[in-house]
């Protein structure tokens, strides 16, 4: 846990990872455990649920996480909402799964499949393509995210069909990122995990359409396996790990997307 805080009780566990909330040295800064399948509302939810805040106390979040993805997530109650700013943009580390062979319209498993490619990396040619990617500096905002552009979220334009001929962009550095293992593993098994995943997670997502997406993929390829790599990695506010993942894809001449995210670190706040 990070080293800037002292325990606060709570009566929650996650079914991975850590889930206590800790109450940090700052008045008015906690640190929490996002599981997967969790949105941000909800967490917000359940954390003013397991501290007994009233409703008029006002809790904002510093930094987005996807529904999909889980780990560390900053809340900031009451005064110190008004240090937003100052906790996002802080680095952040995680370890995610990078799935070869399969790439959405959201860049993770939450999408509808775009494009399949049959793709057998070996570990030595994704340890040559990342270091390809960590030079990149400039990303696009993934079509799914919540850039606004003309004051609209890009997740509401890739919905209605209105994304701007060119994503826009923004400054931002891969500082590490380490290629800890790569597997072989069914398409049963990893299909069927993130579907477990996709039915937990509450609001408009596609959630029904994807899932039924998924499982035409899973019925054309029940019998098949792809590779995974798990990577941990340093990166500057801003930079999505979803667009990492398809980086690295492109970089192998295929298709990739995060098939899991996991934050680990904010700042000097850690698990």
């Amino acid at each position: 846990m990070s080293a800037h805080h002292t325990e606060k009780s709570t009566n929650s566990q996650s079914t991975k990872g850590p889930s206590a909330t800790h109450m940090l040295a700052r008045a008015g800064v906690f640190t929490i455990y996002k599981k997967a399948g969790e949105t941000l509302a909800g967490l917000v939810a359940r954390f003013r649920k397991e501290q007994s805040f009233d409703e008029s106390l006002p809790i904002t979040y510093a930094g987005r996480l996807d529904p999909m993805a889980e780990g560390l997530v900053i809340l900031l109650t009451g005064e110190a909402c008004k240090q937003k700013e100052e906790y996002l943009g802080l680095d952040k580390t995680y370890t995610f799964e990078v799935l070869f062979g399969v790439a959405t319209d959201t860049f993770d498993m939450l999408g509808l499949i775009t494009e399949t490619k049959e793709m057998n990396p070996t570990a030595e040619q994704i340890e040559k393509a990342i270091e390809q990617v960590k030079r990149v500096t400039t990303f696009s905002y993934p079509p799914f995210s919540s850039k606004p552009v003309d004051g609209v979220p890009l997740f509401i334009h890739a919905k209605a069909g209105t994304l701007p001929d060119t994503l826009p962009t923004l400054n931002g550095k891969i500082y590490t990122s380490i290629l800890q293992n790569t597997a072989i593993r069914p398409v049963k098994e990893l299909v069927g995990n993130s579907i477990e995943i996709m039915q937990k997670v509450e609001g408009d997502f596609r959630q029904e359409e994807i899932i039924k997406g998924w499982e035409k993929f899973l019925e054309n390829n029940k019998d098949k396996k792809c590779v995974v790599a798990t990577f941990e990695a340093t990166v500057s506010s801003g930079v999505y790990v979803r667009t990492i993942a398809t980086l690295i894809g492109e970089a192998l001449g295929g298709v990739a997307l995060a098939y899991s995210i996991k934050r680990t670190k904010v700042g000097d706040f850690f698990l």
